[in-house]
């Protein structure tokens, strides 16, 4: 083989490599423009509720007075937690709640999950309640008993005007005193119309060490 074999040998060699690593560059831009859309959206659909799921516990969520509020592995309606709350001696409304800062002209919509098979308890609601303002909450009740979680849905709804705060309430009404067993919540949440943030990019490199030509 001449010089000039040789020579066209290694150019076709060279141009071989080039190519395998200009592929495996586009393909590692699309695999990381693939995973940014996937974070994007995964975190990007934001529950504005802390631990809306109960997965850490009681933690975020503040209890009416007297209530007993703990989680608890069955039932659930998804995941390994769920929110069980009970009151004993006594009738009235318990529930948990949080405080949620608004954006102005946003509507907001709640979702979540309840358990409620005992008649001791008149009722379970969702509220979303406006403090510091005239305007009526906006709830979902459900008030006959069943033995598996069903849905509930408050809104899409606009705030009023004068609020700037959501008051997230999941409630419990105790018909009769010393109910025998609890009601449960799983899988709050609470949105709002706004777009996500973009999850920025994530640069994944690629590493080439001795690579084949």
């Amino acid at each position: 083989m001449d010089g000039r074999e040789r020579a066209h040998h290694t150019d076709g060699g060279q141009r071989s490599g080039k190519s395998r690593f200009l592929t495996i560059a586009i393909a590692s831009a699309v695999a990381t423009l693939l995973l940014s859309l996937f974070l994007s959206t995964a975190l990007g659909q934001d529950n504005l509720l802390s631990n809306g799921g109960f997965e850490a516990g009681t933690s975020s969520w503040n209890t009416s007075y007297g209530a007993t509020f703990v989680t608890v592995t069955q039932p659930v309606s998804s995941g390994l937690w769920a929110a069980s709350l009970y009151r004993g001696g006594t009738t009235g409304e318990i529930w948990i709640y949080q405080d949620v800062p608004l954006e102005p002209s946003a509507t907001y919509t709640l979702t979540g999950w309840a358990l409620k098979n005992d008649s001791h308890f008149d009722s379970v609601c969702l509220y979303i309640e406006w403090p510091g303002s005239a305007a009526p909450p906006s709830d979902d009740c459900l008030y006959s008993d069943s033995d598996y979680y069903r849905p509930m849905t408050v809104g899409p709804t606009l705030p009023p005007s004068d609020a700037s705060v959501a008051r997230i309430k999941a409630v419990a009404d105790i018909f009769g005193a010393n109910p025998p067993s609890p009601v449960y919540f799983d899988e709050l949440s609470f949105t709002s119309d706004i777009p996500p943030t973009p999850t920025p990019a994530l640069y994944i490199p690629l590493l080439f060490k001795n690579y084949p030509r």
